[in-house]
């Protein structure tokens, strides 16, 4: 609680409480009211954000809308994962559609580049297969390839690959995301109409924002895959000082600009600013938190990766059964390419569909508790709801 930043005025009719002169300005309107905004002036787009609604109450959609309680306080890194695990399902089937495109797109990236590091190292072991050391007493021994350097830097990269994928993939829909979940967070059901509307225009950016966000990690991922191939072509090297080296020199800094830059992708799409405007809106959001983001971001990769350890063993078991990694590697005794590495291929990205989801719910909702904590919005929204009611009360109307 030590991260709030002052107390808010009372709120006037139904409307939230602002502060001028400080963040707490940044803008927290429902997704049809910040579309009624942008588009009144555009008589199509406003007849097909009616039509969406009223398509929506005739279905019952309205109706058959339910919320998990968010708590309007700062909020636990569990609270977050659970709050992600009920907004997802409110997500509309559209934006759903969107996402999943998005993310095989990047898991078929990131199997692309895992087969390429594979081959080039591989080529590069095949090289160099014997060479010799000298062990305590002085004696010389004859070893043979892969190396262990070799074999831990591979596994390293390919992992990091992996993430660095999956982490470009969830920026972009933490973007699309963002909107239903703030919807999710007001207990109110999305619009579908409305979110198009609001996100037109707004995809680019996000891609931007991906790239710019993953950089860091990018450099660490490149520096074990070039640790690998330095390991195939001289497998007598001792890595163990570099491999510290770069975790210390690149992975902390790695660390710490990820939670720099999380909040960044629903800062863009829920306050309608630009790739600096959301960085920087994000860099202020992490002050003060800045370990506590990083350590939420990890924790929250952790919590899916363990979600997802029975596809992990399936493809364990491909591996080892059928000789998927010799396929990957280019082996001389692989079969080369058969069936099995295909469905290595779909099972690893039904494990990013089913996980990636969770994590863009989980960042967008990072954004609302940083804002709880930074800028006192849950004190906001909880005085706009009572001004809502009493307003709804005074008409004669059901209260919410």
């Amino acid at each position: 609680m030590a991260e709030r930043a002052g107390s808010p005025a009372a709120p006037r009719g139904g409307e939230l409480p602002e502060t001028p002169g400080t963040e707490a300005v940044r803008p927290w309107a429902s997704p049809s009211a910040a579309v009624t905004a942008e588009v009144r002036t555009d008589p199509v787009a406003v007849a097909a954000a009616a039509g969406g609604r009223t398509a929506a109450r005739r279905s019952g959609r309205l109706r058959e809308f339910r919320q998990r309680p968010i708590p309007l306080r700062p909020m636990t890194v569990l609270e977050l994962i659970d709050g992600a695990v009920g907004a997802v399902p409110s997500v509309p089937r559209f934006l759903l559609v969107r996402a999943a495109l998005v993310i095989s797109g990047f898991g078929a990236a990131a199997f692309a580049l895992t087969w390429w590091l594979n081959r080039t190292v591989a080529t590069t072991v095949q090289a160099h297969p014997v060479w010799v050391t000298t062990d305590l007493f002085g004696d010389s021994e004859l070893r043979y390839a892969p190396s262990g350097g070799e074999q831990v830097s591979l596994v390293t990269a390919e992992i990091l690959i992996a993430v660095v994928c999956s982490g470009l993939a969830a920026t972009i829909v933490a973007g699309l995301f963002a909107p239903s979940v703030k919807a999710y967070v007001d207990a109110e059901p999305a619009d579908s109409a409305a979110l198009r509307a609001l996100l037109r225009g707004r995809i680019a950016p996000l891609w931007t924002i991906a790239l710019i966000s993953s950089l860091p990690r990018l450099a660490f991922t490149a520096a074990f895959s070039v640790m690998s191939w330095v390991c195939a072509k001289h497998p007598d090297v001792r890595i163990s000082g570099w491999y510290v080296m770069t975790v210390i020199l690149i992975g902390l800094p790695c660390f710490l600009l990820t939670a720099v830059t999380a909040v960044a992708a629903p800062a863009s799409t829920l306050e309608g600013v630009g790739v600096r405007g959301a960085l920087r809106r994000s860099r202020r959001l992490a002050r003060h938190g800045t370990m506590r983001v990083a350590w939420t971001c990890l924790l929250a990769l952790l919590i899916l990766a363990l979600a997802t350890a029975a596809l992990d063993l399936s493809c364990s078991e491909l591996r080892d059964t059928y000789g998927v990694g010799g396929q990957f590697a280019a082996l001389p005794s692989s079969p080369g390419f058969s069936w099995w590495l295909l469905l290595y291929a779909l099972i690893y990205l039904l494990t990013l569909l089913l996980t990636t989801p969770y994590r863009a719910a989980t960042a967008v909702l990072l954004y609302v508790d940083r804002r709880f904590r930074r800028e006192g919005l849950d004190i906001r929204i909880a005085w706009a709801r009572l001004a809502q009611n009493a307003q709804r009360r005074a008409s004669g109307g059901p209260s919410a």
